[in-house]
């Protein structure tokens, strides 16, 4: 039996990609580089399937350019077939905030008459670069991008947004000029970094994943601001290393992958081996917050008698810990909702605001409790920040 040499196969599998619509005519392809690490495969093995394609017509390569789609057969839905088609790309379907996001976009979408078309990028940019080309070149009425920023697609966005409506939630690329759904992160740091001064904690961590993004516009960077004035505001030293980070092997990874008491346990144990440790920590977002209480309980501490805890977007998982962990509710359902409507706004030609911030909620639980008192706060507060 006869084995197709792998260069056959790179050409097939690329000219069906073509084909399919996921690159457009005109557009460029990936360097040859990128295209061997893709397949596994020698960079010459890459040139060899390239130069078919060329004789076939199917691409062009120009010189300190790289290579362009010369014909696409990507076929579009015709006026006629089905109804108005939305796509979803989200950088994380797995988490609860983009799940929750999707329930908004699917009852949103459906009150309007539209199908939806739902892709998850696994925090993959390349896979999130493949459905923006797919959506625009068969054809979306609309996309809504929950974008990964670690290594963002922001000339390919600018450029799918110029014939196709697009929305993003939570985040926009960074120089991308597209509508944006989002909540006010910075305030909402800010405010609960209040609340927790308010109830007498002047010793307030800080958990997040890497420190570099920290210093970047965007979700982390405007909570760790909003951490930063709250104390300013208060007349409170603000001390580093009070801020610690998962570090870049965990940053990397999902949290399943190693386990929710594992992911936050380094940090925390960090925090609480300080010369002078914090008696609050804020979190990121709730999946640290697992780990963190195993650190304090591997510790021989309490939450939150000797550490209160306050976490972020309000996961299910926050009504399962031992105590149940406060949180900051990000409006999840209401954000992909919004995106909707945004699109079918701008489909009946009314521009929309550049950003729409909509509100977070605190919901205090048994992880937070005033500084130094003893018996955890059993009630369940819920504040507009």
């Amino acid at each position: 039996m006869s084995v197709q040499p792998k260069y056959q196969q790179i050409r097939e599998e690329l000219t069906r990609e073509i084909a399919a619509g996921v690159f457009a005519s005109g557009e460029k392809l990936p360097t040859e580089e990128h295209l061997a690490r893709q397949f596994g495969v020698a960079r010459q093995t890459v040139l060899k399937a390239l130069d078919a394609m060329k004789l076939e017509g199917v691409i062009t390569s120009e010189r300190g350019r790289g290579t362009f789609v010369a014909v696409t057969h990507g076929r579009r839905r015709s006026a006629q077939e089905n109804c108005r088609q939305l796509v979803f790309i989200s950088s994380n379907l797995e988490d609860s905030f983009g799940h929750r996001v999707l329930l908004g976009v699917e009852r949103a979408a459906r009150q309007i008459g539209c199908s939806l078309v739902t892709c998850n990028t696994r925090n993959d940019s390349e896979r999130e670069a493949e459905y923006l080309r797919r959506a625009r070149n068969t054809g979306a009425d609309g996309i809504i991008l929950l974008p990964y920023l670690r290594h963002p697609n922001g000339e390919l966005v600018s450029r799918v947004a110029e014939s196709v409506p697009l929305v993003c939630v939570d985040n926009v690329p960074p120089g991308v000029t597209v509508p944006l759904v989002t909540t006010d992160n910075f305030r909402a740091a800010h405010d609960a970094v209040l609340r927790l001064i308010d109830m007498g904690h002047r010793k307030i961590g800080l958990i997040l994943n890497r420190m570099e993004y920290a210093a970047l516009p965007g979700t982390i960077g405007d909570r760790y601001r909003g951490y930063r004035r709250a104390l300013e505001e208060r007349g409170i030293v603000f001390r580093q290393e009070w801020v610690t980070e998962l570090g870049p092997h965990l940053a990397e990874v999902r949290p399943q992958d190693i386990g929710l008491e594992l992911y936050g346990y380094p940090a925390m144990h960090r925090l609480m081996s300080c010369e002078v440790p914090p008696t609050a920590v804020l979190l990121l977002w709730d999946e640290l917050g697992p780990g963190a209480l195993a650190a304090i309980r591997n510790g021989r501490r309490r939450v939150p008698e000797d550490f209160s805890l306050l976490g972020f977007n309000d996961d299910d998982l926050c009504s399962l810990t031992n105590p149940m962990l406060s949180s900051v509710r990000q409006p999840a359902e209401e954000l992909g909702e919004t995106a909707v409507q945004l699109l079918d706004d701008m489909r009946r030609g009314i521009a929309p605001p550049p950003v729409t911030r909509l509100k977070n909620h605190l919901i205090l639980r048994d992880s937070v409790a005033p500084y130094r008192e003893q018996e955890a706060t059993t009630s369940t507060e819920r504040i507009s920040l």
